[in-house]
């Protein structure tokens, strides 16, 4: 009877462990594994092996897409500061104008419209770039001559898409709130009294910063970083995944940007779960 009990639950174990592995969570995880590994497995890798990659990928990622978030940003900020200028004032909270600004642009809007534009343009190019390498066979050749490609091609990816995540969500926070106030003033003054945004700059700045906690902080960095992690991630494993067709470039690549925006929601909720809501509640100051 023992026996038997026992023999069901490491065949439980096993089962749950076989479908971790051939599950989404499970094959990122895995490769995560690997990143982390890969400076510290077989010949060192130094800073000029990796840098160049880690640099063009940067680049790619924050630089090349500075415009488009800057005007994304503006547009977005201003219609979200004119709907809640308009709403609060009617429901007599006018005062909590810049928690619900700091609420809504820096720990929501920032990170997952950033995170939407990395997956759509870093994602689909970096899944691409290495399943053409896989497809070509220059994965093969790299691993016949010694060289791993999970240090030499993934991590400078992962760490140059996480880093450039960080800084574009900075800069979409900065745009949504400094942008968008000039475009929703540049809107009431087109349409005056229409909008009910009469404060100035300094005032809406002092109560921004009043609503900033130490948490808001950790929040702008972190959710970015689990963003450009999972992005990276996702993209290398579709890249390596595939096979020797040319016709399985274009699905590994729609595979990833998929992958990437699912993932990107779940992760918002469990940070909304682990940080928003007990905040909100009043379990977490």
């Amino acid at each position: 009877m023992t026996l038997g009990i026992g023999k069901g639950i490491v065949g439980a174990i096993t089962w749950i462990g076989e479908l971790w592995e051939t599950s989404l969570p499970g094959r990122a995880g895995r490769l995560l594994v690997q990143v982390v590994a890969s400076p510290f497995a077989g010949r060192p890798a130094t800073a000029r092996q990796i840098g160049e990659i880690f640099l063009q990928q940067t680049y790619y990622t924050a630089v090349e897409a500075v415009p488009i978030i800057v005007i994304l940003a503006t547009l977005i900020g201003g219609v979200t500061l004119i709907e809640f200028a308009t709403v609060l004032p009617r429901v007599g909270n006018s005062d909590f104008l810049g928690d619900v600004m700091v609420l809504a642009v820096l720990r929501e809007l920032a990170p997952l419209f950033t995170a939407f534009i990395v997956a759509g343009r870093t994602g689909s190019a970096l899944a691409t770039f290495i399943g053409n390498m896989k497809v070509h066979g220059e994965i093969d050749a790299m691993e016949s001559m010694g060289i791993d490609p999970v240090r030499f091609l993934v991590l400078p990816a992962v760490l140059g898409c996480t880093v450039g995540m960080v800084c574009l969500s900075l800069l979409f926070t900065a745009s949504a709130l400094l942008g968008g106030f000039l475009v929703a003033h540049l809107l009431a003054h087109l349409f005056p009294g229409s909008l009910g945004l009469d404060m100035e700059l300094p005032l809406y700045l002092e109560k921004i910063s009043g609503a900033l906690r130490l948490m808001d902080g950790a929040i702008m960095v972190l959710k970015p970083a689990a963003f450009g992690l999972a992005i990276a991630l996702l993209a290398c494993m579709n890249g390596l995944s595939l096979g020797i067709s040319s016709h399985e470039v274009p699905q590994g690549t729609r595979a990833a940007v998929v992958q990437s925006f699912v993932s990107v929601v779940a992760m918002d909720g469990i940070f909304a779960a682990i940080f928003v809501i007990p905040q909100l509640t009043g379990v977490m100051p």
